[in-house]
């Protein structure tokens, strides 16, 4: 698998670049993720970060017997620049956690997420703390005892998502919003997701 980096302006461009396996992470994209990650959190130049995926897979979990650390879903409430996720296709368990560490989503009509790594007998607390703090622990319990398969409208109710957009203006929208946050004035911003950094 691998990660494309692209700096627009102020606004460091990620793309996982592997559609052909799902966009699953494994150990090496895993870790450029988060070091690209940390470092457009240090960068002056940065102001956000923009995440989306190749393919009709925004990522599909992680690979068996990845080496995912643990501060990959957790970004979230450490980050000081905001990151965007334009998201479109299916988002499946970690991919879900990758979202519910965004602080701002766009979502393609169309798309669906789900908690399905106990239908492979496994189970990811890493995973589960991050859509937990998201979407609530009851929620997120039942979603991955059963392993359904949930929609936009859901995901939009309950807030793992924030927008939705025809596929064709998801791009489109999602750098408009990075962008944007990209020009605020960034103190303003390092106080603002400071007050929402442990929750």
């Amino acid at each position: 698998m691998s990660l494309r980096v692209e700096q627009d302006g102020r606004v460091r461009h990620l793309t996982l670049a592997s559609a052909g396996t799902r966009n699953l992470l494994n150990s090496s994209v895993a870790g450029e993720l988060l070091w690209e990650l940390d470092s457009a959190d240090t960068d002056a130049g940065t102001g956000a970060v923009l995440l989306d995926a190749e393919g009709d897979v925004f990522c599909g979990g992680i690979e068996d017997g990845a080496a995912v650390p643990e501060e990959l879903f957790t970004f979230g409430p450490r980050a000081v620049k905001p990151v965007v996720i334009a998201m479109k296709g299916v988002a499946l368990s970690a991919g879900v956690a990758l979202l519910a560490n965004a602080h701002v989503v766009v979502a393609a009509q169309g798309s669906s997420f789900g908690l399905t790594d106990l239908r492979e007998g496994r189970t990811d607390a890493r995973v589960l703390k991050a859509v937990a703090a998201a979407l609530g622990a009851r929620r997120t319990r039942e979603l991955a005892l059963t392993g359904r398969i949930f929609t936009v409208p859901d995901a939009l109710a309950w807030g793992l998502v924030h927008a939705v957009m025809p596929p064709f203006e998801l791009e489109d929208r999602a750098r408009a919003v990075a962008q944007g946050l990209a020009g605020a004035n960034a103190e303003a911003v390092r106080v603002l997701l400071g007050l929402f950094g442990s929750a």
